[in-house]
């Protein structure tokens, strides 16, 4: 298939930031903290990826002309990584974006994006996002995301839409917006902590997939107003139900285990040190296990047993603790003196198991009139030893993509037959084998 490349306008401007230091040739250089963690991966950290499928075919000229908007919007997206004594740092890019037309994602950080940590790419009616969690996490990248959206229908369909609260070209960069989350130790006054679960059911799919590198995901869409009506019902979040529909299903295929069926929620750190608008990354993760005797209570019960653990968990000391505790594995990162040794500590990463599934919900989008013209978008990544689950929150549907590391359709069986007891509407698709290409940052780091 033939690639048709159109070159985008870099509007970058060098970002002012606390941390500058004098580089190569008097470029300023960002020293990465809060993305640390996906810069030493073996062969590459893979990228993230967000699908915004349009429900007509994607109008080129439209898209290019939002990407250059959007761009100019957030500056601080336009960098490349270079290394330096053993540290990588964020640096401005002045090459342009290339926009593909193309359904191949492209390496982040490779010639083929122009070193650039994040790619835009189009195919038929999906509008393809790249980015690197180096640079930033998922609720980091919506709000550029919101932005190309927004000019893209704009321009596309020719009307004044109303989208609340999408950042624009021209406006000024919000405070605390490039603030980095995980400087300076933040100041506990509460001692007490609240009460961690770790010890989750492993799957043995997930164990037997170590080490054969294969990656495998389905989408399931469920309606939006019909899966709402339930949460609201049994005074739940979506995530809360998201969670404990699937612990049911997995429990549903494994009823032997005498350990919790584990969902590891991914939680957002950005309330609890004041940072709510920083794009880097700032999320931890808390546990909500699912015992042989939660499975007893009704679903409303087991929806207040979990508010109540993410309650604890959102306590703004138990935050300030979680973020703690980052600062200090990247200040054990900075103590090691080259690429080499850093990527030798983070290597318990590269097999990692997070037992028993991890759950990512970034949100509700709100793209008021742009809805109209959107089918759906979905996130995923590979790379993930085990079962994950990305939600996204879009117009008519919440859809969830599943990834496993192991070849087996009865987690999907499962959770389908349990949409469908409670009667919610929901389509969902066959296996796909996948693969999201992993970095090549190292390539134009020097």
């Amino acid at each position: 298939m033939e690639t048709v490349q159109t070159k985008i306008k870099n509007y970058g401007k060098i970002i002012a930031v606390n941390n500058e230091n004098s580089g190569p040739n008097g470029v300023y250089m960002e020293k990465i903290r809060s993305g640390q963690s996906f810069l030493y991966r073996e062969g590459g950290c893979p990228s993230m990826v967000v699908e915004a499928r349009m429900k007509e075919a994607i109008c080129e000229s439209a898209l290019i002309h939002s990407l250059e908007l959007a761009l100019s919007r957030y500056p601080y997206l336009i960098r490349k990584i270079i290394e330096k004594d053993g540290t990588l740092y964020l640096v401005k890019n002045p090459l342009p974006f290339i926009l593909d037309e193309t359904k191949v994602l492209h390496s982040l950080g490779s010639s083929l994006v122009n070193y650039h940590l994040i790619d835009v790419t189009y195919y038929e009616k999906t509008i393809y996002i790249s980015y690197h969690h180096g640079l930033c996490d998922g609720r980091g990248i919506m709000p550029f995301i919101k932005t190309l959206i927004y000019y893209y229908c704009t321009f596309k369909y020719r009307r004044k839409l109303n989208v609340k609260g999408v950042r624009l070209a021209g406006e000024p960069i919000l405070q605390g917006e490039t603030a980095e989350p995980f400087g300076e130790h933040r100041q506990i006054s509460e001692t007490r902590i609240p009460e961690i679960h770790k010890e989750g059911f492993a799957l043995p799919d997930s164990l037997n997939s170590i080490g054969k590198n294969r990656y495998y995901r389905y989408e399931v869409k469920i309606r939006h107003d019909t899966f709402m009506k339930f949460a609201r019902e049994n005074n739940a979040t979506p995530a809360i139900t998201a969670a404990l529909l699937i612990s049911k299903a997995i429990k549903k295929i494994h009823p032997e285990t005498n350990k919790p069926i584990l969902c590891n929620l991914a939680s957002d750190l950005r309330s609890g040190i004041n940072m709510e608008y920083t794009y880097k990354n700032c999320v931890g993760s808390l546990g909500l296990p699912y015992t042989d005797e939660f499975d007893r209570l009704s679903f409303s019960q087991q929806a207040a047993a979990c508010r109540k653990i993410i309650k604890e968990y959102k306590n703004t000391d138990n935050l300030k603790g979680e973020v703690n505790k980052q600062i200090n594995l990247y200040d054990k990162l900075d103590e090691l003196s080259s690429y080499e040794e850093k990527k030798q500590m983070m290597a318990f990463f590269n097999n990692l198991i997070t037992n028993t599934f991890i759950l990512s919900y970034v949100g509700q989008s709100e793209l008021g009139d742009c809805e109209k013209y959107i089918d759906s978008f979905h996130t995923y990544i590979s790379g993930t030893t085990g079962f994950a689950i990305q939600m996204l929150s879009v117009g008519e549907f919440i859809t969830l993509d599943f990834m496993q590391s192991f070849h087996t359709s009865k987690y999907r069986n499962s959770f389908a037959e349990i949409l469908e007891e409670l009667g919610l509407e929901y389509s969902i698709s066959d296996i796909l084998e996948f693969s999201t290409p992993k970095d090549s940052i190292m390539s134009g780091a020097s």
